[in-house]
This record gives C-alpha cells, structure tokens and sequence, in this order.
C-alpha cells in the first residue's frame, strides 16, 4: 500500500521546486541541481517509509542529483518493515530552470519494492499516447511513423493537419521531424521536459496527440508510472544518443513500473501542465500534481507555504 505516503511525496517534490527556483535564471546548473537534490533528499528522509532509488538523475549530467540505490525515509535503516522503489527528478528540466525558460518540473514516483525498472543506460526511444487511443489501438515501434499517424488520426477522428505531436528539438530527431513534415500533421518541439509532453496527450485541452522522440531513461520510467495513472498508452526501448537500438526488446508501461505506484509533480516555471513558483509576502505558492494507479485518482494542488520555505 502506497496511500499514506502520498502527501509525503508531494511534500518532497514541493520543497525540491521551491529550492530549484531560487536559482532561476541565474546559468548556475550546479547550484540549482544541487539546491534541489538537496531538498528531495531532506523531505523524503522526513517520510515514514524506507525507500531505494531505483533510476534518477545526476549521474549522466556529472551534476548533483538522487542516485540508483539510495536509501531514504525514516525506516531506511529497518530490515523487517515494507520496502519501496522510488523513480527520481529533483529538475526535469535544469537547463530552462537556469535560463527561465518553461516546462521545468521537480518529479518523483513510488512504486512496491521490485516494481520499478532499473537500467544503467542514458536513454530511450519513447512513444506516448492518451486514453482515447489506447482504448482503440496500440502504437509500436514496428510501425511506421505513417502508420502511428493513420492510427492516431482513425481513433481520434481528425486529419492530419488537425494531429500534433510533440518532440524533443535535437539534431537526432532530424530525420523524424522531416517525416512528420511529409505527413501533414503539426509539430510542437520542445527543448526539454519531455515527462510533461507525454502527460499532455492525456489532457484533452493540451492538444498534444503523441509525444514521440529519444529521452531520458530515468524520466521514461516516471513517465510510465504517470501514463498507468492516466489510462494512457507508452512504450519505451534502450538505445544510445544517436538512435542505435541497445535492446531490442520493448517494454510497456508494466515492464517500466509494475503494481501500484503513484506520482508527483511540482513546477518550477510556468508551463502547459503546472505553474511555477511564486513568491508572495507570505510566502512561497507551488502547483503540483499528484497521481494514483489504483484509482486514476488525478489531485491538482495549489499550496501556500509559510514564510519559512
């Protein structure tokens, strides 16, 4: 059972947002990195559970960050007490953090001990979807992008110029967007935060279809446990900065994050999913979002925070 930690976890994404903040716009990477793994590490000791990082961030980046087989919370010392799996971000999204620029997030997920997927690669080839395709079709990566758009635009009744996608803007998507181009279909393309563009194609009023592209491993795992609680669709492989397939094997949504979990997230700066945060005189506002498996239970939290923070 995870229910209890809920308000736990948001806790923790909370106070990692409002460290990371500080640090917006100022170039420094480290220092709001640092600031805000600092701060997820502080909250989570502070939970009753025991807990193990199962991926997070920091070591691909050489920066500061919450690493593979940590150990948090109040029990982590306690042998005979239920362990959990925790997926970790204290930033998705330093760069624009640094540079006051959208879409940065501070994420965690929780899942049952053995639950969540753990992989010393960098990253995946991922491919997102909400609930009105899933209940209609699957998407792979065997099919053609032409396919993926023929199947998108038959569940969702709408042409091609009418279909977005999202996808992160590097030199390695080149090749993808030009075909996107071909097909008709629209574009958004995002530097970063790639977690957020995935969620969108399970908000209706986002206007993102799919989200398509190579990522993050770390968030690939947290997008997983957010698409579960969403009913949407997603399918990740491992393979390297280039595209080349690590592994051909495919994993789904279960593969990634198996049972119960939940997820969180806080924002930094203002984005298409969450506000940032917002200093007031009596202190800090944070919005955040927290998310249940087992009930597809979706919690839309504005907190007022004391002077404190």
């Amino acid at each position: 059972m995870i229910d209890h930690l809920l308000l736990g976890l948001l806790r923790a994404t909370e106070a990692a947002a409002i460290a990371a903040s500080k640090w917006v716009g100022t170039g420094d990477k480290l220092s709001a990195d640092q600031a805000a793994s600092e701060a997820m590490r502080a909250r989570l000791n502070q939970i009753h559970f025991a807990a193990t990082i199962k991926i997070g961030e920091g070591k691909k980046d050489h920066s500061a960050g919450l690493f593979r087989d940590e150990r948090f919370g109040m029990l982590s010392d306690k042998s005979q007490v239920m362990q959990h799996d925790l997926a970790v971000d204290p930033i998705d999204g330093t760069t624009p953090t640094v540079t006051s620029g959208p879409e940065a997030m501070s994420v965690l997920a929780v899942a049952e001990e053995g639950a969540l997927f753990s992989t010393e690669a960098f990253y995946m080839q991922k491919i997102a979807y909400g609930p009105q395709v899933a209940r209609e079709t699957e998407l792979t990566f065997e099919d053609s992008l032409e396919t993926v758009i023929q199947k998108i635009c038959t569940a969702t009744r709408k042409d091609p110029p009418k279909v977005m996608v999202c996808i992160l803007d590097r030199p390695r998507h080149e090749t993808i967007i030009k075909t996107l181009r071909s097909l008709g279909v629209r574009i958004k393309l995002i530097r970063d935060c790639d977690i957020s563009g995935a969620i969108a194609t399970c908000l209706p009023d986002s206007g993102i279809d799919l989200l398509y592209g190579i990522g993050g491993a770390p968030e690939a795992v947290l997008t997983a446990c957010a698409m579960r609680c969403l009913q949407g669709g997603f399918k990740a492989r491992l393979v390297d900065p280039s595209g080349k397939i690590l592994d051909k094997k495919i994993y789904d949504m279960e593969d990634l994050a198996k049972g119960p979990c939940a997820f969180a997230a806080t924002g930094v700066t203002d984005g298409s999913l969450l506000q940032g945060v917002r200093f007031t005189d009596r202190g800090p506002v944070t919005n955040s979002v927290l998310m249940r498996s087992e009930s597809g239970t979706i919690r839309w939290v504005t907190a007022h925070h004391g002077p404190y923070q």
